[in-house]
């Protein structure tokens, strides 16, 4: 995108392993890239600062976070840069070629404690794909943007996303996604038939677009749709590349302030409740199920307790309130609640030495999923929280796995 001196194009460089049975796919938030004119002091310390800034936009979820925030140094927070040649230079507003793309690698970790020390929310490197419902019309043209599609207008839509370290899906709009909705539906952001349609690609938000070229400037109009609300608005200008930047950066506003977690005060108490999550079959499913549970930014720790052969259950400590958890999970979409199931048998306690039994696709039966679970702690430990649990009981909560 370019900066407001005309001189810097900045774009983050994503790498997305795009797939239909998996949301949630980690991305690289902390690297920055800049097409620059040459390799002077005075020109790397302003692409220091402005990806610096860039990057604590995509970390908070909050476009305007830089108003708000004391703006650290920069060099605090580089871990390497480095320049590369381009092949084909192209020139900027002022006429000058921008020859080098210098590469920037941030230290996300150390920001990120920077916003929460500050009492700034962070949105973490788990995030949902947001599927994108584009409608056009361009003089007597109407269209659907679809995953195959070459077009500027997309091109944009998707160097804004990846601006903001959101992960875009398009859909193939092909007679399954027609059959679902219609043009009109995607014009008029209804939720549940782009729901319908949406769920083939993601359980994340959806996001749609109309854009009508009037003969004097674009009209457009948006709705984000999540488990939680709708949110919709809508943008006129004569540039499109301007409205599309704009229209995303309320977007990703409106989803950080769903997936930005606050931490806990220091002198408040970490939080711990109890997940009894069904439909956990197998040791692939269990680990998989296990890695997004730490991934979650509200999450601090993530101790296996038993699992049944259906079913597992984890205590899970979490560095936010037990609201922005639950509100975390419902609008991921990874995990469906459902109301508690009395189980026939107990499920057995994890066992530290044993080895799981059989390969990845094994069925997750006690034994086999000892060794998986490892780590339920001593039973020393385990004696003195189960005390501590009958004078003041941990909340369960009861979901089913879309693994």
């Amino acid at each position: 995108m370019l900066n407001s001196n005309g001189k810097i194009f900045f774009f983050v460089s994503l790498l997305f392993a795009f797939s239909q049975a998996q949301a949630g796919q980690s991305v690289s938030l902390y690297d920055v890239e800049a097409l620059v004119a040459d390799e002077s002091a005075d020109t790397r310390w302003r692409v220091l600062k402005e990806g610096l800034d860039e990057v604590f936009v995509r970390i908070s979820g909050d476009s305007i976070v830089m108003d708000k925030l004391k703006r650290p140094a920069a060099s605090r927070y580089v871990k390497q840069y480095s320049y590369v040649p381009v092949e084909n230079p192209e020139s900027n507003a002022d006429g000058e070629l921008l020859s080098h793309r210098i590469k920037i690698q941030y230290n996300g970790s150390a920001m990120e404690k920077y916003l929460r020390d500050n009492g700034f929310p962070v949105w973490g490197e788990h995030r949902s794909e947001v599927v994108i419902w584009m409608a056009i019309r361009d003089g007597r043209n109407e269209y659907v943007l679809k995953d195959t599609d070459d077009s500027l207008l997309k091109t944009s839509v998707q160097q804004a996303m990846h601006r903001r370290g959101v992960p875009d899906r398009w859909p193939l709009f092909d007679y399954k996604d027609r059959k679902l909705l219609t043009v009109a539906d995607i014009r008029g952001g209804f939720k549940d038939p782009v729901a319908k349609a949406s769920k083939r690609y993601s359980r994340g938000p959806a996001l749609t677009g109309s854009l009508i070229w009037n003969g004097s400037k674009w009209q457009s109009s948006w709705s984000l749709l999540m488990q939680t609300g709708n949110r919709h608005w809508s943008i006129e200008n004569k540039d499109y590349n301007v409205l599309i930047n704009k229209a995303i950066d309320q977007a990703a506003d409106a989803m950080g302030i769903v997936f930005a977690i606050h931490g806990l005060a220091d002198n408040q108490n970490l939080v711990r409740i109890q997940l009894d999550i069904q439909e956990v079959k197998s040791i692939e499913a269990y680990r998989k199920l296990e890695n997004y549970l730490r991934d979650l930014t509200a999450v601090e720790r993530v101790k296996p307790l038993r699992v049944d052969g259906q079913s597992a259950v984890f205590e899970v400590t979490l560095r936010s309130s037990e609201g922005d958890f639950l509100n975390l999970v419902k609008n991921d979409a990874e995990l469906v609640e459902v109301k508690s199931v009395k189980k026939q048998v107990m499920a057995k306690p994890v066992m530290q030495d044993a080895q799981p039994a059989g390969g990845a696709d094994a069925s997750l039966d006690s034994a086999a999923a000892s060794g998986a679970l490892a780590g339920a702690g001593t039973a020393a430990e385990n004696e003195l929280e189960s005390q501590s649990e009958a004078i003041n009981p941990i909340p369960v909560y009861y979901y089913k796995y879309l693994n």
